[in-house]
């Protein structure tokens, strides 16, 4: 080890030449080979190659493959729905913020979109529907996957416009998402629906945060959005008093955001479990699984790096009361801490979008990914489904990092990761038959480093 990493090498160099040689191998190998990329100001007008053959899973009902889908965000959950579709002889289209989203390289794409980056939000909307018009007048009506919560954002900011030519895993009311997305708004849902989340308050001001009553320690939450992770490089701020809750307040305000300010349940980190859910169009649990954060980044209170099966019966029915009582349709993540004072789960989040962890809900049993498409074509399957197999999703690369920094702080059980690695298992971004995105996905490490 210590030999690689005293050798000097251009690790980029090295990212674009076996990427180079992976394309050419894939450009001769199959039906499905390279697809014609575009940004938003040069867009394409050569016929796309025919569609590769196979089916629809048969747990979606046999849906009309003749839909064709668009994928919004093209990292690890966006790379798990364009491999399940495309797999089954879907016409899939990506269209990217960032030229960094590796599932931009997935041969199951016919066509491949970048918005480039832009100091306008509404020149970008513009140019991104753009896009998803031209795809709608050359293919027929779309099905739109939003893959994170920029990309919800958009398809809410245009909600006319996109649902004119697309349907998507979402209400058909647009603020049935937006009290689900915004959290100050969040915690009146759920406690109208009867279920438990940590004493919060809106901290739109300094005396709210003073005069809240709440109980040590706090965590500093952003109302809505990823856009705080990506300026703090957290997802929330920890505060072990008042003073230092107002500080990161005041902090997080002088940068734009709108916070609210949330007790923290002692030692939860690593008792984080989440409810995957799709609700049909006409309100029905069609699929669901249950499944819990083993490892994190950062850690505490990060994304997942290991995450399980791990199926518990209150975070099912607390997760889809939620869900019901909103009027919630389309693809939901609910995020719940357990406990141990009273051996509950409270509520922390709802994400109106896949997570991170998506594909651990396509495999080869169950494929929320193709129910959804067949729901929004019209051809839903009689049967709803909860899996509950022994399953986990692995990101490698970053499980790696997060169990180095694990082992520096001393709270790494080396013994249970092995274990862990030896469970049936699904890669976050590896797949054989689809191997560029993972060598692309080098470079997007590299840029979040």
């Amino acid at each position: 080890a210590r030999a690689l990493a005293e050798r000097e090498f251009d690790r980029d160099l090295m990212a674009d030449r076996l990427a180079g040689a992976l394309e050419a191998a894939v450009a001769t190998d199959g039906p499905t080979t390279m697809r014609r990329t575009t940004t938003a100001s040069s867009p394409a007008h050569d016929d796309a190659p025919e569609r590769a053959s196979g089916s629809i899973d048969h747990h979606a009902g046999g849906a009309d493959k003749d839909r064709p889908a668009v994928v919004l965000g093209l990292l690890h959950a966006g790379l798990a729905i364009v491999r399940s579709l495309g797999r089954s002889g879907v016409a899939v289209h990506g269209v990217a913020f960032s030229s960094t989203d590796f599932a931009m390289s997935s041969r199951f794409l016919r066509s491949r979109h970048v918005v480039p980056a832009s100091p306008d939000c509404a020149d970008r909307d513009r140019r991104t529907l753009l896009i998803l018009q031209e795809l709608a007048a050359e293919n027929g009506r779309l099905v739109l996957f939003a893959e994170r919560d920029e990309h919800v954002a958009f398809v809410l900011r245009n909600w006319d416009a996109v649902r004119q030519i697309a349907d998507v895993p979402l209400p058909p009311d647009p603020d049935v998402t937006w009290s689900l997305r915004r959290k100050e708004r969040l915690i009146e849902v759920a406690a109208a629906a009867g279920v438990p989340a940590p004493a919060t308050v809106h901290a739109d001001c300094e005396q709210a945060i003073r005069d809240s009553g709440l109980r040590a320690p706090f965590l500093l939450k952003p109302v809505e959005g990823q856009d705080f992770a990506l300026h703090f490089g957290e997802k929330v701020m920890l505060a072990d008093s008042v003073d230092e809750a107002v500080a990161k307040w005041r902090t997080a305000s002088d940068a734009g955001f709108e916070t609210l300010v949330q007790e923290f349940i002692p030692d939860s980190s690593d008792r984080i479990w989440s409810l995957l859910a799709y609700i049909s169009t006409d309100g029905r649990p069609l699929a669901s699984v249950v499944g819990r954060k083993v490892r994190q980044g950062p850690l505490k209170f990060g994304t997942s790096a290991f995450f399980e099966v791990d199926h518990d019966d209150r975070v099912l029915d607390k997760g889809l009361r939620l869900l019901l009582h909103a009027g919630y349709r389309g693809i939901a993540h609910v995020e719940m801490a357990h406990d141990t004072r009273d051996d509950t789960f409270k509520l922390l989040e709802v994400n109106t979008r896949p997570p991170v962890w998506f594909g651990l809900a396509v495999n080869d049993r169950f494929d929320m990914a193709a129910l959804a498409y067949a729901d929004l074509c019209g051809q839903v399957p009689a049967a709803c489904r909860l899996f509950r197999d022994d399953l986990a999703w692995a990101y490698l690369a970053k499980d790696l990092y997060v169990s180095y920094q694990m082992a520096r702080c001393g709270d790494l059980d080396l013994a249970a990761v092995l274990r862990d690695y030896r469970k049936r298992k699904v890669r976050a971004v590896f797949a054989a038959d689809d191997p560029l995105p993972a060598v692309r996905s080098l470079r997007y490490l590299l840029s979040r480093a």
